[in-house]
């Protein structure tokens, strides 16, 4: 991506861009923020209405839809560093915000929610990064593959909830 090359898709000259952005370091972030929001929203979508498990596979068939949908922008949303400028480090503490919020339905501890909101983040990037670059062996279903992922992140998920009220914890290994 160049100033260059999007002057010429639009049909203007380059320096008339610099009337809406100082270069493309600031469309770069610009991208980060906006598909980060956009993301975020479609997981919040989503996850309404939803709990447990159903929530978790509403989630992550959202976050595989964006990347559908979206691709592009999508590949934008990690092509910088997040660390040191708030306002990336806030568009990426929502979307691990709105993961996190979808497994209230589990007995979590609130410091679990967010590492397992992480976990899934990790878990999904992954598998729908591999999947858009053809990085996934032919001949095995994408979609089995896939489903088999959401419930092994559910699962793991289950194992770390809190005991109920009157019962004892389960050991951790």
């Amino acid at each position: 991506m160049s100033l260059t090359r999007i002057a010429s898709e639009l049909g203007v000259t380059q320096p008339s861009i610099y009337r809406h952005i100082n270069g493309i370091q600031e469309l770069r972030k610009a991208m980060v923020l906006r598909g980060r929001e956009l993301l975020a929203a479609d997981l919040r979508e989503a996850a309404i209405g939803r709990t447990r498990d159903e929530a978790v596979r509403a989630v992550a068939t959202a976050w595989r839809h964006f990347v559908r949908v979206h691709p592009g922008l999508y590949d934008a949303t990690d092509r910088i560093a997040t660390a040191g400028d708030p306002d990336l480090e806030a568009s990426l503490d929502q979307v691990v915000h709105v993961l996190a919020m979808s497994m209230k339905g589990y007995r979590l501890a609130p410091d679990e929610q967010v590492h397992s909101a992480r976990s899934v983040r990790s878990a999904l990037h992954g598998f729908v990064a591999l999947e858009k670059e053809a990085g996934h062996p032919s001949g095995a279903g994408l979609d089995e593959s896939f489903d088999r992922l959401v419930a092994l992140l559910a699962a793991g998920i289950r194992t770390m909830e809190l005991p109920e009220a009157g019962t004892r914890a389960p050991r951790r290994q």
